[in-house]
Formats: structure tokens, sequence, C-alpha cells
């Protein structure tokens, strides 16, 4: 059960081994959520807790009931990065059946007092979320409506391709109109239309969970999408930042 940890971290790494084989004998607990269910509260602090199965989001719920789903994450990530030194500001839900997988508080404290590397790991991790998160809210401020919902549904199914979880040209996302929306600002009588706009255009269609992209070519170009913004920062030292792949590497 720890090897998906293990493999998660290394992107960010490469990881010493000293921490490999300390992450390799930790006790991980695995909890099963269904949809709509909470995940992690605001306010919670960081237990490394991983997403090993099913889609996520972060989001924060506004007074008024409204909220900013400004995250979707997937297979292999670590969904609780924000809470490692201070208390999360975000919450977590399940956006369909998933499985996390987490350490224990006490353990993850050890770690970060005994292993150095393992910190500066976590720290790289920390950029890459930001890195990406920049690019939302790029979109957020000056894309088009069609151009942001491109870009998240690119962004979506380039992760999940990556992963290997996508296949002919379609990947889960068990998203309603209005999960989309307040990923993207949106109403949702808006969403609606941009929706039907890119089905109608033969670009993409979203039906039963399924994100189908039907031209990659010409949704990424709408989106202006830049696989770079989600590529894992590694260890100058221990060679390239990050290697550059072109879209049609991943594409539909």
């Amino acid at each position: 059960m720890n090897r998906l940890l293990i493999a998660s971290l290394d992107r960010f790494g490469p990881l010493r081994e000293g921490v490999r084989e300390r992450l390799s004998t930790c006790a991980l607990t695995s909890e099963t959520f269904e949809s709509g269910d909470l995940i992690m509260a605001a306010g919670e602090r960081s237990c490394l807790r991983l997403l090993a199965r099913g889609l996520a989001i972060k989001q924060t719920v506004l007074s008024d009931g409204g909220r900013q789903i400004f995250s979707v994450a997937t297979p292999g990530d670590l969904i609780d990065l924000a809470g490692l030194f201070v208390e999360s500001d975000y919450e977590v839900r399940a956006l369909a059946s998933c499985e996390v997988r987490k350490l224990s508080p006490l353990e993850l404290r050890a770690m970060l007092r005994d292993h150095a590397s393992f910190l500066a790991t976590l720290c790289r991790a920390v950029l890459t979320e930001a890195r990406a998160q920049r690019n939302r809210v790029i979109s957020l401020g000056r894309r088009s409506a069609a151009a942001r919902t491109a870009n998240l549904f690119c962004e979506i199914y380039w992760r999940q391709k990556s992963l290997g979880l996508a296949k002919d040209n379609r990947c889960a996302l068990p998203a309603v109109q209005g999960d989309i929306a307040d990923a993207l600002g949106l109403s949702v009588v808006h969403i609606h239309r941009v929706l039907r706009g890119l089905r109608d255009d033969h670009m993409a269609v979203v039906k039963n969970g399924v994100l189908q992209i039907l031209d990659w070519d010409r949704l990424s170009a709408l989106g202006d999408f830049d696989p770079e913004a989600f590529q894992p920062q590694t260890d100058a030292a221990d060679g390239p930042v990050s290697r550059r792949q072109s879209s049609s590497e991943h594409g539909a």
C-alpha cells in the first residue's frame, strides 16, 4: 500500500534512500468515500492524504452558501499539502467513489523533523501545485468562458491520460453542470450554453460522468492549454526541472 505514496512523492524527488525506506515501513490507513462525502474539513492539518482511487474536489464554501472549486484531484495526488504547517483553508470532497490513504500526523511530523530532503520534496510538490493554481487564476481572470472550460477539460483529460486512466479519448468526469460552473466562476445557465457549444463544434462532450474529447487540437488551442503547468517540479541538481511534453503527446 506504501508503493503508491512513494511513487507519488518520487515525482518531486528523487527521494533519498533513507526517506524511501522510512516511507516503506510507515503505517498508512485507508478510507473510502462516496460522492459528496467530506474527505477533509477546512481547518485540518496535513496527514499527507493521498488520493489512491477516484476523483475529488478542493473547494472553499462562502458564508452565503456559494462555493469556489479550485482543483480537481486525480489518483496519485497529495490533496492536503496546504495543511503542512498551518490549518488548511479549504475542504476536500469526493466527486465520486474515492479511496484515500494517509499517514498519522505524528509520523508525518517525525519524518519532517528527521529528513530535510523529505521536506524539500514536499516543498517542490507545493510549488507544483501553486504553478497549476496560477494557471487557473489566469483562466478565471483572463480567459473567456469557452476558453476556461476548454482549459479545464484539457487538464482533467491530460492528467488522467498521463496515469493511463483515459482510454479511447475518454476519461472520468463525474461532475454535474453545477460543479463545472463552480470550478469556472460561471452560472449554471452559462456553462450549459458553453457545453452545448463545445458539443456542437465537435470538440468535447460531457455525458453520464464521462468526458469525451472529440478534437484535442482544437480544444487545447481554444483553452491555450500548456501541460508544462502541471509537470512535477524536481530537484534541479538531479536533472532538468521538468521535461516539456508537447500537447500532441497527450492529445486525443
